[in-house]
């Protein structure tokens, strides 16, 4: 699929010295038919979306969109420095077996790059990724990749213990019960197999240190601190929270779930860790102001994605969401000590 759109509402700011670390740049991939494409999409304020009325999926699934994705993943591997959390096993769980193919399961796939990259580093597995829609790509993949349609929320089409690995990385919004997901991933996995997951908070933080002293803590933002992104913020909450296919104001934390299921999940085993990252150029090490700008980039472009979704249900009218967009711009360019987070969590199946 390579149709491209954009809702008009972006800030293109050309003359900004970002790097966008290829935010704009590439294809999506192959041409859907036309008769495939009214199947899957429906379109909305100038952007794509799935066109399921059941999933609570509320972002666009069109070609900015997914570059956006493609540059997110890119910053992560830069970030973590692998493409699965620190401390979770991953080699030794996908170590080539003599007695048996080795499978691993990328949930909400999106653009399939999760699983095309750790195709080609572990060539012995074979991979399985699925999605609402088909927006991976079709052609010159490697060849122990395999991308299906399937719904998050339904009982997967997979025999129980099939998977070494499964992963789920940003799949919060789509997803209607997470305790649930858990439980059918544990069903999938095999005895001893590994379940990853990565989500961003729908937060943005600054670091206060504890009361009783001690290293600082992420903690939100004030309106003082950043009061267009503050605003935003609250806007985006409840327009995520608005019927139908409400969803909560911040992605859940995986680790407590895990735990709450002892009988599927090793207790021991559960690793949850956070990743922090600049929004914006105004770190003092130069790898990190890289970062925070790559960042700060992103981040645009997810304001341009979840605009139609404010327009319907923030409640703001367009004109008041114009003039926060530019407040929340200049504040990300202008605010020093204001940072993303990112939830890691790894666990092994009992």
């Amino acid at each position: 699929m390579s149709h491209s759109s954009n809702n008009g509402n972006s800030n293109n700011d050309s003359s900004d010295d970002d790097d966008d670390g290829g935010v704009n740049s590439g294809s999506s991939g192959e041409e859907l038919a036309p008769d495939e494409f009214e199947q899957y999409f429906v379109e909305h304020n100038n952007r794509l979306f799935h066109s399921h009325t059941t999933s609570p999926y509320p972002l666009p699934v069109d070609t900015p969109e997914q570059e956006r994705q493609k540059v997110q993943h890119r910053l992560l591997f830069d970030v973590i420095g692998a493409h699965y959390p620190p401390n979770c096993p991953v080699q030794a769980v996908l170590a080539p077996d003599p007695a048996r193919q080795r499978y691993a399961l990328d949930i909400c796939t999106g653009t399939g790059k999760w699983a095309i990259d750790m195709a080609r580093d572990f060539p012995h597995v074979s991979f399985r990724g699925f999605d609402i829609v088909p927006i991976a790509p079709r052609l010159n993949l490697p060849p122990n990749v395999n991308f299906v349609m399937h719904d998050v929320n339904t009982v997967a089409p997979w025999a129980a213990g099939t998977f070494d690995l499964v992963h789920a990385r940003s799949v919060s919004m789509a997803v209607t019960n997470y305790a649930s997901l858990l439980a059918e991933c544990a069903r999938l996995l095999r005895p001893g197999g590994a379940f990853i997951a990565g989500e961003w908070s729908r937060m943005i933080f600054t670091m206060a240190p504890p009361p009783a002293g001690g290293p600082p803590v992420p903690t939100p933002i004030t309106p003082q601190l950043a009061p267009f992104l503050h605003a935003f913020l609250g806007a985006l909450h409840t327009a995520l929270g608005t019927p139908p296919n409400p969803l909560p104001p911040t992605a859940p934390l995986a680790a407590p779930l895990l735990a709450a299921q002892p009988h599927f999940y090793v207790q021991n085993t559960i690793t949850p860790a956070s990743h922090l990252f600049p929004l914006g150029g105004w770190h003092p090490d130069p790898a990190m102001q890289h970062i925070g700008r790559v960042f700060r980039n992103i981040f645009r472009r997810y304001m341009d994605s979840v605009r139609p979704l404010l327009d319907a249900k923030s409640g703001m009218p367009q004109a008041q969401l114009n003039q926060l967009y530019v407040g929340v711009h200049q504040e990300i360019r202008s605010v020093p000590g204001i940072w993303g987070l990112y939830n890691t969590v790894f666990a092994r199946r009992a």
